[in-house]
């Protein structure tokens, strides 16, 4: 028997660290960053008040982009009211602040410097925010005009969308740095 040939052969393991140790680091890194993200949403950040400011800013924001495009929309606490009749309450769950997680913590494991981490970051949660205002007016402007298609625009097409942006953005972004 020859030992020396075994100790020259790289383990399966080996060759599947070497070949996929970034990926893995890189996933593992978001995993991470995510995790500490959550731990400070749920367990710091929400129903604080300051999570409540946010809210109120975003259904403000919202409100007046709806009146903007000329929706005679007004806002009693968080919750948008069209003089038509449908309300549209920004909760929990309107922040989009689980997709900005996610984002943060994609763009915080990626191999590139500090300063394009920190622009990535600032540029993209700023878009996703954005983004997040004209989901929130839109869902109003849905139930205004289209009322049976709501429920699937609120549960289904327009969080994919913003799903859907965030990838896009990190993609772009990505190839840029």
């Amino acid at each position: 028997m020859n030992n020396e040939n075994n100790k020259t052969k790289p383990s399966t393991l080996d060759t599947f660290l070497h070949e996929y140790g970034d990926s893995l680091s890189f996933v593992g890194g978001a995993a991470f960053v995510f995790a500490i993200l959550q731990v400070i949403y749920f367990q710091l950040y929400v129903h604080s008040p300051a999570f409540y400011a946010y809210l109120n800013v975003c259904a403000d924001l919202s409100t007046m982009l709806l009146n903007l495009f000329g929706e005679e929309v007004v806002l009693k606490g968080r919750t948008m009211v069209s003089a038509a009749g449908p309300t549209v309450t920004v909760v929990e769950g309107c922040d989009a602040l689980r997709i900005h997680s996610v984002l943060v913590a994609v763009i915080m494991a990626y191999q590139c410097s500090i300063k394009d981490k920190i622009i990535g970051i600032v540029c993209g949660v700023a878009l996703m925010y954005f983004l997040n205002l004209i989901r929130i007016s839109f869902l109003l402007w849905i139930d205004i005009h289209a009322t049976e298609w709501f429920d699937i625009f609120h549960h289904t097409i327009l969080p994919f969308g913003l799903w859907l942006a965030a990838m896009v953005y990190f993609y772009c972004w990505g190839r840029r740095v």
